[in-house]
């Protein structure tokens, strides 16, 4: 279980004027009631309860735990479903990726799924989720050596680089690459802007909610397309 950051308790304890101690208490109590939270995570949810953020000083794996809780507090909506067969909507296939790994089976499911449901600020978020993880495979099998873990892996935090840092290093790497291959990295730099620098904004603010052409436009099957031929030449 990860630790609560000390810099994050002494901001809350100064900042809140309530003991450390009993920050602890409420901490663990919010991580009991929301499985998946990280104790830095809880302190976020911690704070709003009191009227401010500490969102600034949590890294990638305590905002992802933040962001997937915070969809399960969202209160559910009932969705009527209409009982004459002819009037309901055929299902599209937003996303088509051909893989063997059972949880990019399920993510792509899941992408496919909130796009029919109209959620589409979360396939936003998940798509960006699915590019910066198969982006990672891809270096991995490509640079397998222990000192090439840099490209991808931040060297002292035990965890993924940001999604910016990594697809600019894939960029970097691009001549290593066939001729096929660097024009592909090319094209998935230039396509994946929007996911690079949008999906921030909605994965930690209120206020921007996606629309359906906005996900659209950003043409996310031509990504998944390039991906699969860069997952061809490493051997994927």
């Amino acid at each position: 279980m990860a630790e609560l950051d000390n810099n994050i308790l002494n901001h809350l304890e100064k900042k809140l004027g309530i003991k450390s101690s009993t920050i602890r208490v409420q901490l663990s109590l919010l991580k009991r009631k929301y499985s998946g939270l990280t104790l830095n995570a809880a302190a976020q949810i911690y704070a709003q309860q009191h009227g401010t953020s500490i969102l600034a000083k949590l890294n990638d794996i305590d905002k992802t735990s933040l962001v997937q809780v915070q969809l399960t507090m969202t209160p559910k909506r009932e969705i009527s479903i209409p009982s004459n067969k002819k009037s309901q909507k055929k299902l599209v296939n937003f996303l088509i990726y051909e893989t063997n790994n059972r949880f990019e089976i399920k993510h792509i499911e899941e992408i496919n799924g909130t796009y029919n449901a109209h959620c589409y600020t979360a396939t936003f978020i998940l798509c960006r989720k699915l590019i910066e993880n198969l982006i990672i495979e891809i270096l991995k099998k490509k640079f397998p050596l222990a000192s090439d873990r840099g490209l991808y892996e931040h060297p002292t935090q035990h965890r993924f680089l940001d999604f910016s840092v990594i697809l600019d290093n894939l960029y970097k790497q691009r001549t290593k690459f066939s001729v096929t291959g660097n024009n592909a990295i090319q094209r998935i730099k230039q396509k994946a802007t929007p996911y690079k620098n949008d999906a921030n904004d909605k994965t930690h603010s209120l206020f921007h909610i996606a629309t359906k052409n906005e996900i659209d436009d950003t043409k996310v099957q031509e990504i998944f397309d390039l991906i699969t031929k860069l997952n061809k030449e490493v051997g994927l």
